[in-house]
């Protein structure tokens, strides 16, 4: 009997073992994923600050698993006191991650507003330097007082994107003015159609990326609480959390884990010393 119960707590110190060595191999792969995806770091740049959280989303199940692996592995051997201590000391650092995932939130929401403003504001910088350049060229054309002072005035202002070229078809200077204001007319709207503001399902799109990286970043944080545990506490910083505003208040004086801990058990029956039913 003790032979076989030897056999197994070294089968179990074993597959601990191997568990651990997995955790610790995900905790790495999940860093050089993250460090290739966001480096090199421009922390004021928005699409920088998207692609982080993009990256840190991805992949956060890995370090989860990871954090469960190497829990399991310290239960299964309690008499290891290197993996109690890794186990320990991950825990920690899990609060870390606990805290990064709730700052995701309030971080993607400010960088979803953003993109959509920069957006917005590009397309109205583009628009107002277009108008710009359409209002110079409109008034140069309708304020020309000769076939050479037109074809001075379009050489020296217009642009080769604009696709308008001045040509002497022997045609009078009125005439030529509402040609060349026609083609004008034309190349105006077709800018004007290509610069074109968020249109409403871009923008709902966007709202519904920010929600789904906000509400995923949320479960993330309370997944990597109940894994995460500070030093000196018995219980998960998750039930720590709980068991805080649970029992906020003047007269509670015992600590979060014995709290946590009274609550499993039953509850005290008041008619056990008098036999009758408490007062109201």
């Amino acid at each position: 009997m003790t032979s076989n119960k030897e056999f197994k707590e070294f089968d179990s110190a074993i597959l601990a073992d191997r568990l651990a060595f997995m955790a610790i191999a995900l905790f790495v792969v999940y860093l050089i994923t993250l460090l290739a995806s966001i480096l090199p770091v421009r922390l004021l740049d928005t699409a920088w600050q998207l692609r982080f959280i993009s990256a840190c989303l991805d992949s956060a199940t890995v370090p989860l698993v990871a954090l469960g692996l190497l829990h399991l592995a310290a239960y299964l051997d309690p008499g290891n006191p290197t993996l109690q201590r890794r186990r320990d000391g991950l825990a920690r650092l899990a609060i870390v991650a606990v805290i990064g995932f709730l700052l995701i939130v309030p971080l993607q929401a400010y960088a979803g507003w953003r993109s959509v403003a920069t957006a917005r504001a590009n397309v109205a910088r583009q628009l107002s330097a277009a108008t710009s350049t359409f209002d110079l060229l409109q008034e140069s054309i309708t304020t020309a007082t000769s076939l050479d002072n037109l074809q001075a005035r379009l050489q020296a202002i217009q642009t080769p994107s604009l696709g308008i070229r001045f040509e002497d078809q022997g045609l009078s200077l009125p005439e030529t003015k509402r040609t060349i204001l026609a083609r004008l007319k034309e190349v105006r709207e077709q800018v004007e159609a290509r610069i074109q503001a968020p249109t409403p399902k871009a923008i709902e799109a966007a709202t519904r990326d920010s929600l789904r990286v906000m509400l995923s970043s949320f479960a993330l944080a309370i997944a990597f609480a109940m894994g995460a545990q500070r030093k000196g506490q018995d219980v998960p910083l998750l039930v720590e959390w709980h068991t805080r505003f649970s029992l906020r208040g003047p007269q509670r004086t015992a600590s979060p884990a014995e709290a946590y801990f009274s609550q499993l058990g039953p509850e005290d029956d008041d008619t056990t010393e008098t036999g009758l039913p408490p007062p109201l």
